[in-house]
């Protein structure tokens, strides 16, 4: 499965950050960022269960804007 958040993430090192814990909650998923879109997006590729609230709660609580972006 995919799911494709937009974020206000503006610097890789933000992004690290972020990459960084989520990578400890879900070490099975794959997140990447992709700053130079406008929506600045993360995209988490998984194959197990993977709580979308979580993935936001977790940006939003490190102060940054995050939601589901649909089609």
């Amino acid at each position: 499965m995919i799911e494709i958040f937009k974020t206000n993430v503006n610097s890789k090192r933000q992004s690290n950050r972020i990459l960084k814990i989520l990578k400890r909650i879900f070490p099975n998923a794959s997140f990447i960022f992709d700053l130079e879109d406008c929506d600045k997006i993360l995209r988490v590729d998984y194959i197990e269960t993977v709580q979308i609230p979580v993935i936001k709660n977790e940006i939003i609580n490190l102060g940054f804007a995050c939601e589901i972006l649909e089609d």
